[in-house]
């Protein structure tokens, strides 16, 4: 079987600059890639044939795994309006997902940065994966100022 390793997930943003800003600023991750792009037309399937685009990559500890990517349309073939106050997740749409060793420190980053905040640092427990013992966690989750989901766990 071949190797299929995932890597990044991107998001499309109004913004990328702002959008990788406000996760530097409150996880600290560093600008991997940030270069002027040509967006093919399938690749996402979104805009015209070599639109013009603006692509921020965000890496964290690992130099190849674990980024995250913000695409910004310079002239976008629709609306780009944030949802705002958002409180719930709707069908399809990503889970942002991230592990750190401090979620209270997070959290006051988080409301700085402009996060809306659904829940603050909470204590919880999940089965582990084979069911056989008891995951315990401390967890925050938050829309970022784009709109985008994220739960921040701590295993404790």
């Amino acid at each position: 079987m071949t190797t299929n390793i995932l890597r990044r997930t991107t998001f499309v943003v109004p913004d990328a600059d702002a959008a990788a800003r406000f996760y530097s600023d409150v996880f600290g991750w560093t600008r991997f890639y940030d270069n002027p792009v040509k967006v093919h037309e399938r690749f996402p399937p979104a805009a015209p044939h070599w639109a013009e685009s603006h692509l921020v990559m965000l890496k964290a500890q690992d130099p190849k795994i674990g980024m995250v990517g913000f695409l910004q349309y310079l002239n976008p073939p629709f609306d780009t309006a944030v949802p705002v106050a958002r409180t719930k997740v709707r069908m399809g749409e990503a889970i942002l997902v991230v592990q750190t060793d401090d979620v209270d420190a997070v959290y006051p980053r988080a409301v700085a940065a402009g996060a809306n905040i659904i829940a603050a640092p909470t204590d919880w427990e999940v089965p582990s994966h084979d069911g056989s013992s008891t995951i315990r966690l401390r967890t925050m989750s938050m829309f970022d100022p784009n709109g985008i989901y994220c739960e921040i766990n701590q295993h404790g």
